[in-house]
């Protein structure tokens, strides 16, 4: 299988990323999002997973150059479990602008008890821009059906 033309950028979530290795996508986890996506040679998704995302939705608000952001499961929005420096970073996310034009996949399960759904929508509704989509599974959301939904949503915007 041929490697796609883009590069998945993690700030954490080495299940996602063992899933994405698996179906072939070249994948980078790290916490310095800024020097992978600056070190790319093709096409960056970034991809948040949990509390990944408000590291990559923040990443997004303030830089440019992505082909696409894909949030999965992300805690955004209000989340009783956050510390007081995700709690922080998550207002940052929260009154920070829009995506714009960033095309931006949003992934949950309905039944999510850890990152409640309702909770992640009041996220989600203040960074909306006008490429924003979501999808949300009945029940939760399974690591295969997250990479199914990634590669298909890559293949139609990068």
């Amino acid at each position: 299988m041929d490697a796609p033309g883009w590069l998945a950028v993690l700030p954490h979530g080495e299940r996602i990323a063992f899933s994405l290795r698996t179906a072939g996508v070249p994948v980078a986890v790290t916490e310095d999002v800024e020097s992978a996506v600056k070190a790319a040679d093709r096409p960056v998704v970034l991809i948040g997973h949990f509390t990944g995302a408000p590291v990559a939705v923040r990443y997004a608000q303030t830089h440019s150059g992505l082909a696409a952001l894909v949030l999965v499961s992300p805690v955004l929005g209000m989340w009783d479990g956050a510390s007081d420096e995700l709690a922080e970073l998550m207002d940052e996310v929260n009154f920070g602008p829009a995506l714009g034009e960033l095309p931006t996949l949003w992934l949950h399960g309905s039944d999510d008890e850890i990152v409640p759904i309702s909770d992640t929508r009041a996220g989600t509704d203040r960074i909306r821009g006008s490429a924003f989509e979501e999808h949300v599974v009945d029940g939760l959301l399974t690591d295969g059906e997250a990479v199914t939904r990634v590669l298909e949503f890559v293949r139609r915007v990068v």
